[in-house]
């Protein structure tokens, strides 16, 4: 497929984070019950919630922009996946998994802070209106929310003597 317009270029981005957060919700679904930090477990079970709150904003941006809703590889999230199924082969302690769930929660949110700013950029400079804007703002605001209650949630206290455990003296 050759992407020859900004347009083209929008909506190809617009496609690969639709396959992200329609793939997030599957994965959210798996962190939630495999953490082992009851508050880790908390903030991906709410966050697998707006997810899907955020699946439908984007399903509403296909629908004002009348263009068919479907979705395109986004090759980043599949290296961060993959990433985390590797080390998941590889570690046994539950704790040290949590870890490895926080960092993967904060890249993937890092990624889609990232998109949502290029998508809104795009959105700019193409003239869209609200109802395209708006919902790609919402959605940033709630990754810009995680990745703060994540980051948080990494220099808690409980988290704290996490790094005490696994860090040698």
């Amino acid at each position: 497929m050759s992407i020859d317009t900004l347009e083209g270029l929008f909506v190809y981005k617009l496609r690969q984070q639709y396959y992200v957060e329609r793939e997030l919700v599957e994965t959210l679904d798996e962190l939630a019950t495999s953490a082992n930090n009851g508050r880790l477990r908390q903030s991906f079970a709410d966050h697998r919630e707006e997810t899907r709150v955020q699946v439908e904003r984007l399903e509403a941006v296909f629908e004002a922009l009348d263009v068919r809703a479907e979705t395109r590889e986004a090759p980043i999230l599949d290296a961060i996946d993959a990433q985390r199924r590797g080390f998941e082969a590889q570690i046994d302690d539950e704790d040290l998994l949590d870890t490895v769930y926080l960092n993967a929660g904060l890249m993937t949110e890092r990624v889609e802070m990232t998109t949502y700013e290029g998508l809104s950029m795009l959105a700019t400079e193409l003239g869209l209106d609200e109802t395209v804007r708006e919902p790609l703002e919402a959605n940033y605001d709630e990754e810009q929310s995680t990745h703060g209650e994540l980051d948080t949630l990494a220099a808690a206290s409980e988290m704290k003597s996490l790094w005490d455990r696994l860090t040698p003296s």
